[in-house]
């Protein structure tokens, strides 16, 4: 892949990722991924996230039963009863309620196995070979580092923390920054130095790459 078939700030890089051995034909073209390709990407990994930890929940996720309570009889003798005790004892004056209620296990463990689905989802698919989720990969997109490099774990752990504690709770502010930025990056992005890349079909224009 030549320079000049660079977004635009990449400098000089020795190996872009996903450069084709010389030989195999013409590189491909790639450009800075611009914010609705990227909103889609993650809106298809959202629903794939949503698959993932529905299937997990079932197997995972605590008892739950419908259970009764009942209510002592307005008489002042504190007695409760049971469903043959009304029966068999209802009079117009004397009424008891059972109240049904929603018995859950303990949801720690699964609560935290689910919440943990979307780091290791994001932060593996991002880090490996591939460079991207399949949402990404649908969209034919890919991140990168500033050089046009994998992106490492660490670097990949770093950028998902930054957007889920900072860019998006944040009223979505980091993650808006991808459409008024030169390299559409996101908070998270200028963080973590790393890049979301897209292949386009057409031919490169020559430029002056900045640093």
């Amino acid at each position: 892949m030549s320079v000049s078939s660079l977004p635009p700030g990449w400098g000089e890089p020795s190996t872009p990722y996903g450069a084709p051995p010389p030989g195999n034909g013409a590189a491909p073209l790639w450009v800075y991924a611009g914010f609705w390709w990227r909103v889609w990407a993650f809106l298809i990994d959202a629903v794939i996230l949503g698959v993932i930890e529905t299937v997990l929940g079932f197997f995972i996720g605590p008892d739950i039963s419908l259970q009764w309570k009942e209510l002592p009889i307005p008489d002042g003798s504190g007695r409760s009863m049971d469903v043959v005790d009304v029966a068999s004892y209802l009079q117009p004056q004397h009424v008891s309620v059972l109240v049904p209620y929603v018995h859950t296990g303990v949801w720690h463990g699964p609560s935290l196995c689910l919440a943990l689905v979307p780091a290791v989802y994001f932060i593996l698919f991002q880090s490996s070979h591939l460079g991207a989720t399949p949402g990404k990969m649908a969209c034919r997109l890919r991140l990168v580092t500033y050089d046009g490099g994998r992106v490492g774990f660490w670097r990949a752990t770093l950028r998902f923390v930054i957007k889920a504690f900072i860019s998006f709770p944040f009223f979505y502010i980091g993650v808006l920054m991808v459409a008024f930025t030169r390299r559409k990056q996101g908070l998270h992005d200028l963080i973590a130095r790393t890049m979301v890349v897209r292949r386009a079909n057409g031919q490169a224009v020559p430029f002056q790459p900045h640093d």
